[in-house]
């Protein structure tokens, strides 16, 4: 799990769940019907899964201190921040935290600042093998 100060100001980096403990994932999507799909794919893997519907709402969490092991962002969103300024964010904000991006928008594959990607729609199986290498590789830097 990510460890959180108790000063917003002060960061920790990725500390990876214990063995045997369940993964937590930050998901931001827009669309509720794919944001519960996503969600629900994921629970149905073995993850614990906080939902949010843009980058706004994910930061609020992130910032009052959510625990979380890898963030699954949407990369077109509405407002301000994109799915790659969320991710740079959160980053900033928690270091080392892994970060899938999604998108249905073959163009903005380019755009993704070297994170890694999965298409939408996606699978199950294909979602869960990328979740648990992304959390593999984190742990395994450690």
């Amino acid at each position: 799990m990510i460890e959180m100060s108790a000063d917003p100001g002060q960061t920790s980096s990725f500390i990876p769940p214990a063995p045997g403990a369940r993964a937590s994932i930050l998901m931001v999507e827009d669309n509720a019907e794919v944001r519960l799909m996503g969600a629900t794919l994921l629970e149905e893997a073995g993850f614990e899964v906080h939902q949010a519907g843009d980058a706004d709402e994910a930061l609020a969490l992130v910032r009052t201190g959510l625990a979380f092991d890898l963030l699954f962002t949407d990369v077109v969103m509405p407002g301000d921040m994109d799915g790659v300024a969320l991710a740079a964010e959160v980053r900033r904000l928690q270091p080392g935290v892994p970060v899938l991006l999604t998108t249905g928008w073959g163009d903005r594959v380019n755009g993704c600042g070297g994170l890694d990607l999965i298409g939408k729609p996606y699978r199950a199986p294909e979602l869960t093998r990328k979740i648990r290498a992304l959390l593999d590789d984190a742990e395994g830097s450690i």
